[in-house]
């Protein structure tokens, strides 16, 4: 310990005595750090950091599958009722479905994200109420019954200050009477990864959120399948064991009900690997991996900067670490002061790296993704990531270090005592060393570049892409009328009402209502019936996404109908059904057919039907890098629905006339909470949008940026350090008459063959690794051409203007003083 402690003195005097280099050190490496650290962060908030309840590593997640469709599968009531009954490989077998709700006391209402929970919810998950209770197993079994509401935590103190008091009053959620059992812990925000729940209510309560499936059909119908089913492991059963049992019970229920099960097996997850949502295309874990892998070369070309300059304090400091191994210091003793002198600059850049991680990871957690909805990013540092961050340190340090300390132990202590002060002993192997470090950091600025380079020309493709709408000059405002107590004729009334006085502002141009948003955060889908083509027995109808819409939905959002006609105000409530498919529903269900006049049905096999009057352009409706997907439109006056989505073209800029706006919708329907006013430009900025693009953009440019800065310094290094051991060499060849270009070609040859080799290696590495990120870029191929030689291009240009000023700097060497160099 005695001299361990010596040795750390001794290193900080070194890097005091040499504040130049411990500077760039400590930088160079707290760059590479916070990189990785902000990035580890990233990934342990969405995969890493566990549930916070007891034994989250029991907790799974089910999913459905069926062999006559892809994909996986929510679970319809009562086939988690069988799930629950039948399998022995958990302690219990839970169930939530995420909605939306309307919440009111004192006249006040707020939009709300709500958990439609069973009963055994909390029980099997092990939490603990904050206040209160949460369901009683004898509640939540009977449909329409028992209408109590546990709060979330960060609702109920954004709400309700905290009161504790709220406990056992009574509240409406969508003007239904419910009373407040329970308030959650804390620390627990609900199952959906990426939501902070506001309140849970059991399956059993009626909330009125769906007129058409009330809870008595949801209770018996397998055919509405809207619940995400989780579990907890018996204690010593692997997710192997569980899903084996699975496969029984899953073959036993499709047996017993042929109808709608038939074919059906259950895939099990681990809960980390099923977030959002289960799925075994899950891009997420990919992702996390490519970032990290992105993440650790720019640690690594960090690395090799400060190993390179290690090397050259190292040939500097052979006289010295010779007359220490002379005077009876042991080749353990050199490597071990050389290793902490690079482990104390490891510590010091980490935590300046550290330090910087957290507030970028405070950053970017408090970042505005496009919506009122509670979502919940947390990437503040905890124990995982410390531990990481130290793991990272370690490693850096040694292996900065290592190089430089086995070539100082491995070295001839009589050559370079009689050498003198020369330092020729570091001969031409020093000098190999550090060339291929520099090959190395160019090769990896060069991969760093090109991603970065595909990521900005891929937010470039997206935000030129053609979104099969125009986004411009139209204002977005939600609004629920249900939360003021109005039934369906009244709240009917009122949207006209609004819609008409809207409609009467100067500056706007149209006015247009729907139930969800492209690219938003809430969407709908059912199962749909096909009249022309009848399913066979036990085939599953596929799923298809919809939007209810007013009859003005496709000209304020400029949506081209190719064929056939827009909804009219005579598609009325009695009027026959009717809907606006897009073309690759009219391609998928009706092949070689036109589609128009074609009939199908969300209800069942027998009808009603809609017949189909329009087929309307593609357009993006979940995400940018959607494949092209079936999806249709219905008329809100058929397919009624109290939230809804107001859409203002105005011929102004749409956020001046914002408040105007709010103003009038307040006139006709006093009070109503009005949420998500943003223009549709900021609403396209949120996660299913161009956030994404924009954000890894903007990161792996950071990550570029870097690494070329680091390559440069590490070229420049390795070239000005071999022109400086040349020195006695070009003082002779000048004195013999060499020309400055002589030298110049001299001195370049050495560094562009260094920067030669790093490229080719780079774009080596950049072919075979580019290609994982294939997912994650619009509009270009991973091997993009354009991007490949532009970034050849500037990282050439630059590293030779690195070598060039050394290089220059070594034709104007004086012979003599050349000749009298040490």
């Amino acid at each position: 310990m005695a001299d361990f402690l010596k040795d750390i003195r001794f290193a900080l005097r070194t890097l005091t005595k040499n504040p130049g280099f411990a500077t760039i050190g400590i930088v160079t490496l707290a760059l590479g750090m916070a990189v990785n650290t902000t990035v580890f962060s990233f990934v342990n908030g969405f995969l890493l950091r566990p549930l916070p309840v007891p034994h989250p590593e029991q907790i799974a997640v089910l999913a459905l599958k069926q062999a006559s469709a892809n994909g996986t599968y929510r679970f319809s009531y009562p086939t988690y009722e069988d799930l629950r009954n039948q399998t022995d490989s958990f302690s219990d077998v839970f169930a939530y479905r995420v909605s939306l709700g309307g919440l009111s006391l004192d006249h006040k209402s707020d939009h709300c994200l709500i958990s439609r929970i069973s009963n055994n919810y909390f029980s099997s998950l092990g939490v603990k109420p904050a206040y209160g209770r949460f369901i009683l197993p004898t509640e939540g079994r009977t449909p329409g019954a028992d209408p109590v509401l546990v709060l979330g935590h960060a609702y109920w103190r954004r709400r309700f200050a905290g009161d504790p008091n709220i406990v056992g009053q009574r509240v409406e959620l969508n003007d239904h009477p419910f009373t407040v059992v329970g308030i959650a812990p804390r620390e627990f925000h609900g199952t959906f990864s990426v939501m902070d729940m506001d309140a849970y209510v059991p399956f059993s309560a009626e909330t009125g959120e769906d007129p058409d499936n009330p809870v008595e059909k949801i209770w018996t119908s397998r055919g509405y399948r809207s619940l995400t089913v989780m579990g907890r492991l018996k204690p010593g059963v692997t997710i192997k064991q569980a899903q084996a049992s699975l496969h029984v019970v899953a073959d036993r229920i499709a047996q017993a009900h042929p109808d709608t099960e038939k074919g059906m097996t259950v895939q099990l997850y681990p809960e980390r690997l099923a977030r959002p949502e289960p799925d075994a295309e899950n891009p997420i874990p990919a992702t996390s991996i490519a970032f990290m892998c992105l993440a650790l070369l720019v640690l690594l070309v960090a690395c090799f900067n400060i190993a390179n300059v290690l090397l050259v304090r190292a040939t500097i400091r052979q006289r010295e670490m010779a007359i220490r191994a002379a005077m009876g210091a042991s080749q353990g003793h050199l490597v071990r002061q050389y290793l902490t002198e690079s482990l104390l600059l490891a510590l010091l850049g980490g935590g300046a790296g550290l330090v910087l991680a957290s507030w970028a990871s405070g950053f970017l957690s408090s970042l505005s993704l496009g919506t009122d909805l509670p979502l919940r990013f947390d990437f503040r540092p905890d124990a995982r990531v410390y531990l990481f961050a130290f793991a990272a340190v370690l490693s850096a340090g040694l292996f900065v270090g290592m190089m430089p300390a086995l070539r100082a132990a491995r070295a001839n202590v009589s050559a370079v005592l009689h050498e003198g002060g020369r330092g020729s002993s570091s001969g031409p192997r020093r000098q190999f060393a550090r060339s291929v470090l520099a090959v190395e950091q160019v090769a990896g600025s060069l991969v760093l570049l090109i991603v970065a380079g595909l990521f900005i020309r891929s937010l470039d493709k997206a935000e030129k892409m053609n979104l099969g709408f125009n986004p411009d000059h139209v204002l977005d405002l939600a609004v629920d009328v249900q939360q003021m107590g109005y039934k369906e004729p009244r709240a009917r009334e009122a949207y006209r009402d609004i819609d008409n006085r809207i409609r009467a502002l100067p500056g706007v141009e149209s006015v247009a209502e729907a139930f969800t948003v492209p690219m938003g955060y809430v969407g709908a889908d059912d199962r749909i019936w096909i009249e022309e083509h009848p399913y066979a027995a036990g085939q599953q109808p596929p799923e298809v996404s919809y939007n209810q819409v007013t009859p003005s939905y496709f000209d304020t959002l400029q949506m081209p109908v190719l064929r056939g006609r827009k909804f009219s105000d005579a598609d009325s409530e009695k009027a026959p059904p009717v809907a606006i498919i897009n073309e690759t529903m009219a391609k998928k269900f009706w092949p070689n057919e036109d589609a128009l006049g074609k009939h199908f049905g969300t209800k069942g096999a027998n009808g009603p039907f809609m017949e189909v009057v329009g087929i309307v352009q593609e357009a993006k409706y979940q995400s940018l890098a959607e494949d092209p997907r079936a999806f249709y439109y219905v008329p809100f006056e058929q397919s009624y629905n109290s939230l809804r989505t107001i859409h203002v073209r105005t011929t102004v800029p749409p956020e001046s006339l914002a408040l105007q706006i709010q103003s009038v919708i307040h006139e006709a329907v006093p009070d109503v909470p009005i949420t998500q006013v943003k223009t549709m430009n900021e609403a396209l900025e949120g996660a299913n949008g161009f956030f994404l693009f924009r954000f890894g953009a903007q990161l792996t440019s950071t990550m570029g940026l870097l690494g070329l800065l680091l390559a440069v310094v590490g070229i420049y290094s390795v070239v000005s350090c071999a022109a400086t051991q040349r020195t006695q060499e070009i003082g002779i060849r000048v004195a013999m008459g060499a020309f400055p270009q002589d030298i110049l070609k001299m001195v370049l040859r050495q560094g562009l063959t260094v920067v030669g080799i790093g490229l080719t290696l780079g774009l080596a590495l950049a072919l075979a690794g580019t290609r994982a990120l294939s997912g994650l870029i619009v509009g270009i191929k991973p091997t993009d051409p354009l991007t490949f030689a532009v970034v050849v291009c500037l990282l050439t240009a630059i590293a030779l203007f690195a070598c060039w000023v050394p290089a220059h700097r070594a034709t104007r060497i004086d012979p003599l003083e050349a000749l009298r160099y040490e």
